[in-house]
């Protein structure tokens, strides 16, 4: 035993999160950076990336035919071993017998933090909502109650005097048939929904992404400003969005090639064989085989 106790906790599950937080220049000015071998330094961000997932996450075993799989090698054991010190750089076994990278760790800990909060506040939501159902349901009127209350077949024309029979108020004639009583007199009107405005979206969402790429505040309203004159925001949050999903070291740079392969980024076009056809006879200038055969 090692007589260090594992970093992160043994029920740690962060299959469900496909995105690993990954600091840029953390990982640019680092000794591994520095002085490991190109292929060594891959094999480490894989291996980071590989822990993600396992459990407890932000471990990874301690054989090394595993370990080699995982860094993309297969069976070469040989080749991990060439460039094992460097691409293990930083990781240490722990209690349990599994390997732990402390930066690894720090970013598990906290994401796994977060994911307990959700469940958490998921689960209060789920509480107020079954007492809300309950108290709602108790309310409506038992068999009993409702023969001590001189209610009458609506059929025998006084279905005047039982005014939470129906709720009062126009309707489209579309509805379901299944609205109760209890319904009617305990449901509350559903709050207004408030509209999405695309801009205050792109905004929120580029200043997050630019200030991790080291933007600041101010600069970064300006560049978004600009793309959203050029491109309109729809077009800019989309891009966003793909240059936070494939993890753009320059997200500026990548969200301008985006916008200078087309209107629209690469992943938002139409895609398939009919596509693939149309824009090869736009680039070679062929006209299109309308399946008439020689004349």
């Amino acid at each position: 035993m090692s007589g260090i106790a594992p970093l992160t906790p043994a029920d740690a599950d962060l299959q469900d999160f496909p995105f690993m937080p990954l600091h840029v220049a953390r990982l640019r000015d680092s000794d591994l950076a520095a002085e490991a071998h190109p292929e060594a330094c891959w094999y480490a961000v894989l291996l980071w990336s590989a822990s993600w997932h396992q459990v407890p996450a932000g471990s990874l075993p301690t054989g090394e035919a595993v370990l080699a799989r995982l860094c993309g090698l297969g069976r070469d054991v040989k080749t991990f071993r060439r460039h094992r010190d460097d691409a293990m750089r930083g990781w240490i076994e722990c209690d349990d017998g599994r390997l732990y990278h402390p930066v690894v760790a720090e970013q598990v800990n906290s994401a796994w933090s977060e994911k307990l909060a959700y469940r958490d506040r998921k689960a209060k939501r789920v509480a107020i909502a079954e007492k809300a159902a309950e108290a709602r349901w108790s309310k409506a009127p038992s068999n009993g109650d409702a023969d001590a209350s001189g209610m009458h077949d609506a059929s025998a024309g006084d279905a005047s005097s039982t005014s939470d029979a129906m709720p009062k108020g126009k309707g489209t004639g579309r509805g379901t048939g299944s609205y109760s009583d209890a319904d009617a007199s305990a449901a509350a009107p559903a709050p207004p929904v408030e509209p999405v405005d695309p801009e205050k979206v792109m905004f929120d969402q580029g200043r997050r992404l630019l200030a991790e790429a080291g933007i600041l505040n101010g600069k970064a309203g300006g560049i978004l400003g600009k793309w959203k004159r050029d491109h309109g925001a729809e077009a800019v949050i989309v891009a966003l969005g793909k240059a936070q999903r494939e993890g753009a070291i320059d997200p500026v740079s990548f969200i301008e090639g985006c916008f200078r392969n087309g209107k629209r980024p690469h992943h938002d076009r139409p895609s398939g064989p009919i596509e693939s056809r149309r824009r090869f006879r736009e680039q070679h200038d062929v006209e299109p085989d309308l399946g008439y055969g020689p004349s």
